[in-house]
């Protein structure tokens, strides 16, 4: 018997978190707004593919592991800032229509794999695996059902924030400030460093 108490509770945390900027949502808004809404499928799709995984995989035991080696979380917040401002470094010079050869979407696996150092990934599986897997008969269960509930909220999440990223697009079209889309896009991902390492 589901208590729908609980449940309610798990998809207001989930669609909080999910919803509210960080890097995975600054990744896809940005790739967006440079290769456009079907390039960017397949980076949308190892989001809500690889956050679940990743839950997953944590709340089956590498919770415990991160507790007895703390030091590895603060690397990973250290290595994903590190990325980021490296993508901020080569969107400063990005122009609408102009995006460079070499440049191309995050591909699924990709996206995927980026979870396992994205702090705020990190933050969301190990607190919904606290909060809504509670121990003992049915564990499994229930982290298959949140493991479920986390890709059914990032569809809806992840889908948002691409349309975010051609909104902006339309916007710098309409005022004539499409120039500055590299800035903005650099200024978004700095910014998602700052709120991730605070």
């Amino acid at each position: 018997m589901l208590n729908t108490s609980l449940v309610a509770a798990f998809f207001l945390a989930c669609a909080t978190a999910s919803f509210s900027p960080g890097p995975n949502n600054l990744m896809v808004m940005s790739s967006s707004a440079k290769f456009g809404l079907a390039a960017t499928v397949p980076h949308g799709v190892g989001i809500m593919v690889g956050f679940p995984i990743m839950v997953f995989v944590v709340g089956f035991g590498l919770a415990g592991v991160l507790e007895a080696y703390p030091w590895i979380n603060t690397v990973m917040r250290y290595a994903a800032a590190l990325y980021f401002v490296w993508m901020a470094w080569t969107m400063l010079g990005i122009r609408i229509g102009n995006v460079q050869g070499s440049e191309r979407p995050m591909r699924l696996h990709e996206a995927a794999g980026f979870q396992w150092v994205n702090p705020k990934a990190w933050a969301m599986a190990l607190s919904f695996v606290a909060l809504f897997v509670p121990a003992g008969e049915g564990r499994l269960v229930n982290l298959l059902l949140v493991c479920l509930g986390c890709a059914l909220v990032s569809v809806f999440s992840v889908g948002t924030w691409m349309i975010f990223g051609r909104g902006l697009i339309a916007f710098l079209r309409t005022t004539g400030t499409e120039k500055y889309l590299g800035i903005i896009l650099a200024c978004l991902m700095l910014a998602s460093v700052v709120l991730f390492l605070i």
